[in-house]
């Protein structure tokens, strides 16, 4: 848990900063299984917003900066964004990154400038204004990308930890056992409950799965709000975007479906009494 002080100190920092929340960048958090491709995919239809597939960016190399040395010179950002390009996510990327573009858009001279190049390139790249973010392991780096980018705007999504297990214990990374699984949705909450008392109601919005499901139409109004965007009809229609999103095949199946309202509760019907016993506790 964060101290009392941090707290503080953080949300004064925000407070000075957020002025105007209108291009704000845009950060979706939340356990693996619960939604965030969906939101991303939502969000990412509104004509001005670009959500790329996910970056791994701060979980990838941001523990091995120091080997890049100083990024104020040019040789050494080229090398950085070019270890960047050469992932395996960002090459899933459509369309994919040029890399003349993104070093043209770096405007500060350090990691986090070059992580703004990248997703603002993309962005500019889809004829849109304004960028986004998914990387769910991104979430145990709230206190770098808040340092890097204060005015953000967080949308976190929330899911029955019941049916995240179920799904996640199918996916093809991740635990294979209910315990591991239930702890690790816990823990994902638990982090996510310090970033919002750092930023406050202000930047930080709560979206339930299952809510997004049953009235897509209302919540979907309410996000855009929050994000100081009009409603795009386009965001609901998200499953026809012709966009490649090289998630797992079950997860393609459904995001080019609309919102499955049988995606809730199926723990009811796939979870043994043992399984259960074993989450619950």
């Amino acid at each position: 848990m964060i101290s009392d002080q941090k707290i503080s100190q953080i949300s004064t920092s925000l407070s000075n900063s957020i002025e105007s929340t209108i291009e704000s960048p845009i950060f979706i958090f939340g356990c693996p299984r619960s939604g965030t491709s969906l939101l991303s995919r939502v969000i990412g239809s509104h004509p001005r917003i670009a959500i790329p597939f996910e970056s791994h960016l701060y979980n990838t190399f941001y523990p091995w900066l120091q080997y890049y040395g100083n990024l104020e010179l040019l040789i050494n950002r080229e090398r950085l964004v070019d270890d960047i390009l050469s992932t395996e996510v960002i090459r899933d990327w459509s369309p994919p990154l040029n890399r003349h573009e993104v070093l043209a858009a770096i405007s500060k001279p350090d990691f986090d400038g070059i992580v703004a190049g990248i997703l603002q390139a993309w962005t500019y790249g889809q004829g849109k204004q304004r960028w986004g973010e998914k990387t769910p392991a991104h979430l145990f780096y709230w206190r770098e990308i808040l340092n890097a980018f204060p005015k953000m705007l967080v949308l976190h999504i929330v899911r029955d930890g019941r049916d995240v297990a179920l799904s996640w214990k199918k996916a093809r990374f991740g635990p294979k056992h209910m315990y591991p699984l239930a702890k690790k949705w816990q823990q994902h909450l638990e982090i996510a409950a310090d970033l919002k008392e750092a930023l406050g109601g202000r930047a930080f919005l709560e979206v339930k799965y299952e809510e997004l499901l049953r009235e897509p139409g209302a919540i979907v109004r309410g996000i855009c709000g929050f994000l100081n965007e009009e409603f795009s009809p386009e965001m609901l229609s998200f499953y026809k975007t012709e966009t490649a999103y090289p998630t797992d095949q079950n997860n393609q199946q459904n995001l080019s479906r609309p919102p499955l309202i049988n995606n809730i509760g199926k723990w009811q019907q796939d979870m043994t009494v043992r399984q259960l016993r074993i989450f619950e506790a």
